[in-house]
Parts: C-alpha cells; structure tokens; sequence
C-alpha cells in the first residue's frame, strides 16, 4: 500500500508552499526567465527547471548527511536502551552513519516543451554500531548507486511563472547485495543490512509537477514528487514507497548572487516483504537494520542556500550553489537513525 503524507503533515507543507508563492501577485506580464542567479531552484532541489530547445546543461551535486543517535516515533532513544535486554533487546545498534553521494547529470531539449534528463549516482556509506557488550565496529559499503532517466513537459508559460510535470524511472544500478566483514562474520563477509546496501533493486516511477515564479527581486516554486515501487527485487523485498513536497522563496542580491530558504516535508514507508539472508538475525535480535517493520517515516526539513551566477555570455551559463538543511521534526518507525543535517553543493554549465 502506497504511504503519502498524513494530514497534518500536509497542512504543514500546504502552508510552506503557500508562503513560497506569496511573490505570485506582483508578477509584470513577462516571460520567467533562468539568466539570473536566482533563476533556478536551491541545489537541493531536482528537475526544478526545463530548457528552450537545443539547449544541454551538465551538473556535478555532492550530497553530505549525517545521521547520529536514534529515534523512536518523535522521541530520542539511548544507544544503551537499543541493546538493553530490559529495554528494546538488540544485540547490535547503529550508532552514526555518514553518507555521501555524487550525482552527475545532463539535461537535453529536443523540443521547446520537452527537456530529457538523466541521473548517475555513486554512493559512500559507513555506518558506526555499540554491541551489547560495549564493544564497537564499522562497515562500509561504496559503488554505483540508481540511475534515473526523466522526461519533463512544460505545461504553462506566461506572466513569469511556469509549470512544468515530470514522468521519469528508475533503473536498477545499485547493488542490494553489497558484503562487508563484521564480527559475528569475520573473517569472512557478510550482506549489509538495508540502509546499507546502494540501490533499490527495482524500477521505480518518479513522477512529480514544479511550479516556479519571479517578480524582478525575488523568487519562488513548489514541487511535489514521488517514488512508487514496483515489484520485489531479486532478494524478495521492495522498499517503500516515498512522497515529497517542498517550497521556497529566493532574492537576488545582484547580478550574481541569490539566497534562499526551503521548507521539505517527506515520508516513505516500510519495507514489503524481507531479505531472506537476514532470517537468522532477525529471529536473534541482532540489529534493527534487519528488519522491514523498522525503516518507515516522515521528516520536515528547513534549508538555506546560496546560489552563484559566474557567466552571463557565450558559450554558456556557469552556477556554483550550496545548501544547508536540517530537519525541525522526525518520526520514525524504529529505533530507527535520526537525520542531523544535510549539506549540499553543486555546479551547472548550461549552453
């Protein structure tokens, strides 16, 4: 069953993209336009804009995230309790992990109305665990990660706002099976739990609708998105399905340099179905990464960003743009690591 946002986690984010677009009214009857530094979306946000026709942009995006402690529901948990035989009885709880991604992409317009973009990914994880004994360990994990291929139609052009909807999928490049030796293992490998693995094993649809505006200082746009599921993949499970809706506003500062301010609201849901190598260590305990029930729930995310505007003539457009976020709420079907913050930068070259 496909999970979106509750209702009040939808009049949150209703009421941040409703502030995101009180720029609307004080449009002039010209046409939005990107040559500006504000003229796309924070760097966080993907799709957020089409191309005129014969128009090609590349970007480079290296993503940070940390996560550090757990959470169950909205409440914080002790790393001591998650291993506690009194208390949640784990054997082995994740402590912190850090990851990164890199995502190389290229956009194409073969017509006015139709812009094509495609993503690769490569993802680095570590993740730090406290066994019950007191004892502490490290696994990684690092490769490919999902490939995505979109496709966007712009819908609307006129009184410098813009729609645009985006149809795209998924494709399964990211293994589910990476190994990595761990103490109940060594010295032999063993399969990483789900958070750890680099891909989704699935094809999964990525549709989503962007709405985008600008007054001659300022900025703003929404975009809701999705990820729906299909399928198990070849180790008999899915992951859940994702929702996300977000909204900001953004001011020029000059002819360079724009600032920003986002608001994310995002859920996904548990896993169906399981891995059948994590069979035993379920049936122990072992950790919490091992089982399905426990990877479900929601985050509301707020983010600053600076993008830069280096080029302004031929043979192209030049951006370099950053972005800070971390969330305000967490609930998490756990225990389950909490999110701290994200940082993001970027580049786009644009001719």
């Amino acid at each position: 069953m496909m999970r979106f946002l509750p209702p009040t986690r939808g009049r949150l984010a209703t009421a941040g993209l409703c502030a995101a677009l009180t720029v609307a009214p004080m449009f002039a009857q010209e046409k939005w336009t990107s040559g500006r530094p504000d003229g796309h979306a924070p760097i966080g946000v993907m799709g957020d804009h089409t191309h005129g026709k014969g128009e090609v942009m590349l970007s480079y995006r290296w993503m940070y995230m940390s996560m550090d402690g757990s959470r169950v529901d909205t409440d914080r948990v002790s790393d001591s309790s998650v291993v506690s035989p009194t208390e949640f009885d784990f054997r082995v709880t994740p402590t912190r992990m850090p990851m990164q991604m890199h995502m190389i992409g290229i956009m194409y317009a073969p017509i006015e109305r139709l812009t094509l973009m495609g993503m690769a990914t490569v993802l680095s994880n570590s993740m730090d665990h406290l066994t019950r004994p007191g004892g502490m360990f490290s696994t990684q994990s690092v490769g490919m990660g999902d490939t995505s291929i979109s496709g966007m139609f712009l819908l609307a052009n006129s009184k410098r706002q813009r729609v645009h909807a985006t149809f795209g999928v998924s494709l399964p490049t990211g293994t589910i099976s990476a190994e990595d030796v761990t103490p109940a293992s060594a010295p032999n490998k063993a399969r990483l739990p789900y958070p750890m693995q680099l891909g989704s094993g699935t094809f999964d649809l990525l549709p989503g609708i962007t709405y985008l505006a600008q007054n001659d200082n300022w900025s703003g746009g929404a975009q809701v998105r999705g990820t729906l599921r299909t399928g198990e993949n070849g180790s008999d499970y899915r992951l859940g399905h994702r929702s996300m809706a977000t909204g900001w506003v953004a001011r020029k500062l000059g002819g360079w340099v724009s600032i920003s301010g986002r608001v994310t609201s995002e859920t996904w849901g548990n896993i169906e179905g399981a891995d059948p190598s994590f069979a035993g260590a379920r049936a122990i305990r072992l950790v919490p990464t091992v089982f399905p029930d426990l990877r479900g729930g929601s985050r509301i995310d707020v983010g600053v960003g600076l993008n830069t505007y280096l080029k302004r003539s031929r043979p192209g457009q030049i951006r370099l743009a950053v972005e800070v976020s971390r969330p305000i709420r967490q609930r998490l079907d756990g225990p389950q690591l909490e999110t701290d913050y994200q940082v993001m930068f970027g580049t786009q070259f644009m001719f």
